[in-house]
């Protein structure tokens, strides 16, 4: 089921089996600040719930992109969201600069 924070107060009518699972994914970075975390924490206690995070980010190694890239095998791939497109093409010979203001087309 989804759980968001405001929803907690919930698992009081679900009545959920001792050891249940709870599998967190977040894209934010972590704070150990997090006020609604303590309060999360709080619950899985009190129901005695097992917590597993992951994180749940788009955001990848340069490894892990080139691997990517490789693994997908595409005619053409364009580095859109990046600091450094000339990087990739160093690494994976299917890169494509991209140019502003120019239009491409996928087929």
């Amino acid at each position: 089921m989804d759980l968001d924070f405001f929803q907690f107060c919930e698992l009081i009518d679900i009545k959920p089996e001792e050891g249940s699972q709870l599998i967190h994914s977040m894209s934010e970075p972590f704070s150990e600040e997090d006020v609604e975390d303590k309060v999360m924490h709080n619950w899985l206690d009190h129901f005695k719930i097992q917590f597993h995070q992951v994180h749940a980010s788009w955001h990848k190694s340069k490894e892990q992109l080139v691997e990517m890239v490789k693994e997908i095998n595409s005619d053409r791939t364009f580095a859109v969201y990046t600091e450094n497109q000339q990087l990739f093409k160093k690494y994976c010979s299917n890169v494509r600069p991209i140019k502003e203001a120019k239009e491409y087309f996928l087929n």
